[in-house]
């Protein structure tokens, strides 16, 4: 049975809506991390970046792992089964515990911060200036944990409302403050680096800000209640404590990339950095948006009984993320010395460091399809309000990451420790498909596997292509100036675009019809 044209409607809105704010955040950080890349030399960039890991893995776990698991299904249950005024009183119980929470998290970070970025850095001698910078920038970042931690839950009640808009373009404002601040207050201060930290926690505030408008549109009554005991809270931390555990399996595997890439020398742990951003860039603007977007659907599917619909919509869903993935892959392997040198040789960012990024984003390329994958996959037993077996699976594929950067890192250095994750995580897809199969039954294998066969030809087509017109754009305009490295990257991904998606409109995919319709109905809504 397909999904009611409503359904799939109201998907395909809440999809546009949520790529593009998410387009319009991740265009910005790369604007972010140019600019970081331009002010700040790499000693001082490694510094900030391990100072800012473990706060901004804690927003990854809350913002885009613990809400939707266990936040959204059981809120999404009150709405439909009691009343609003049960449902709100439930979110203002959440927020007064998440606040309470994440006050003494940010207490603890900030006492605790020179055990912590030692432990990160794995660097138990005396104190270099590189090791104190990143802990006084960690002492000022920690707070910002608790501000991303509300905000992140406010989203969670707006996504729950069918309300996608504010918590698809406040994390735009994080970007936009951490670029105004570095240019801004940065003469306030002995080290320029400490203005970007304040961008951080000017920009947690903000995105708290911008969603109270849109709260009160929703009717939502912000408040905070103290109600430990209230029956829906511990339904929350059922679910949400083993997805929290499975998140901080995930951001683990990062944790130890940067302390190895801490010994490969100086740089390595920006290029790591730099690379895991750029593959971000389509991994959250269409896969995490798509898993988004289907998250409320397959909820209320699973609640109603409606199992037969469920698969359907995670079906659209991982098709629709290999339809993007996939090329995104082809695309970035084949370009992505270009691209590195466009967004950040400059200033302090020499060719040396475009060549460490671009082989680290070489093989972080090679597992986009399973990144995006395993995030829809997981959403589907969230919907089902099964959290444990994710955990699981994601223990397991976290052991497999720190056995594969063993073997590769030495051969491959940065190189090793990004196609160990990208190992990694096609092993927690795989096993996460096996698992939700044996539950739900089959979700469509060969409609799947027909269609990525597709995708995958005409994305080796589009390869081609873009890899003779780059050759032929840096024949003739060169790499030198910044118009010769925009032409070189614009012109072979803007003809491969149009080539990949004009085949596929040709050969009907429905998930080409589906993107397209998407978009269209973003403009027409806009």
């Amino acid at each position: 049975m397909l999904e009611q044209p409503t359904t799939r409607q109201s998907i395909a809105r809440s999809t546009a809506i949520i790529s593009s704010g998410t387009m319009l955040s991740r265009v910005l950080g790369l604007a972010r991390d140019m600019v970081i890349a331009h002010l700040y030399p790499k000693v001082v960039s490694d510094a900030f970046f391990v100072a800012f890991r473990l706060p901004n893995m804690l927003r990854e776990m809350l913002a885009e792992g613990a809400m939707n698991a266990g936040f959204i299904p059981v809120y999404s249950d009150y709405l439909t089964t009691r009343t609003r005024k049960q449902a709100d009183e439930l979110a203002a119980v959440t927020i007064g515990a998440m606040a309470a929470f994440l006050t003494v998290v940010s207490a603890l970070g900030v006492i605790f911060a020179p055990a912590i970025v030692r432990f990160i850095t794995l660097e138990f001698g005396p104190p270099s200036d590189k090791l104190l910078l990143a802990i006084h920038l960690t002492r000022v970042l920690f707070p910002y944990i608790l501000l991303i931690g509300i905000a992140s839950l406010l989203m969670a009640v707006l996504n729950s409302l069918n309300q996608f808009f504010p918590s698809a373009y406040a994390p735009a404002l994080l970007n936009l403050s951490m670029i105004g601040c570095a240019y801004t207050l940065s003469g306030f201060f002995e080290d320029p680096i400490f203005a970007l930290a304040v961008g951080v926690l000017v920009g947690g505030a903000l995105q708290i800000l911008l969603q109270i408008p849109f709260l009160g549109k929703k009717h939502f009554p912000l408040r905070i209640a103290w109600n430990i005991r209230h029956p829906g809270l511990s339904r929350i931390f059922l679910l949400l404590l083993p997805t929290f555990f499975g998140q901080a399996v995930r951001e683990v595997n990062i944790i130890v990339d940067t302390m190895l890439a801490w010994y490969l020398g100086v740089g390595m742990v920006s290029a790591l950095y730099y690379a895991y951003r750029l593959i971000h860039l389509p991994l959250a603007v269409f896969g995490l948006s798509i898993a988004t977007a289907i998250l409320p659907a397959m909820s209320r599917h699973s609640s109603a009984g409606k199992i037969d619909k469920l698969k359907d919509t995670l079906s659209l869903g991982l098709r629709s993320v290999f339809f993007v993935m996939v090329p995104a892959t082809v695309g970035l392997i084949v370009l992505r010395t270009p691209i590195i040198r466009l967004l950040f040789e400059h200033g302090s960012f020499d060719s040396t460091a475009t060549e460490n990024t671009a082989f680290a984003l070489l093989f972080y390329s090679l597992g986009l399809f399973a990144f995006a994958g395993a995030k829809v996959l997981a959403f589907a037993f969230y919907a089902m309000k099964e959290t444990r077996l994710p955990v699981i699976v994601a223990t397991v594929a976290m052991v497999s990451n720190v056995i594969f950067n063993v073997i590769l890192m030495i051969p491959l250095k940065q190189g090793g420790l990004a196609l160990a994750s990208s190992l990694s995580s096609t092993i927690n897809m795989v096993v996460l498909w096996v698992y939700l199969e044996k539950r739900i039954g089959a979700i469509g294998l060969r409609t799947i596997a027909v269609a990525t066969g597709k995708i995958c030809g005409l994305s080796l087509m589009m390869g081609v292509c873009v890899y003779a017109l780059a050759a032929l754009c840096a024949r003739l305009t060169g790499t030198e100036t910044l118009w010769g490295r925009i032409l070189h990257v614009f012109i072979p991904l803007s003809a491969g675009t149009v080539l990949y998606i004009g085949a596929a409109l040709v050969l009907r995919l429905e998930e080409a019809a589906q993107l397209l319709s998407l978009w269209t109905r973003r403009r027409s809504t806009s």
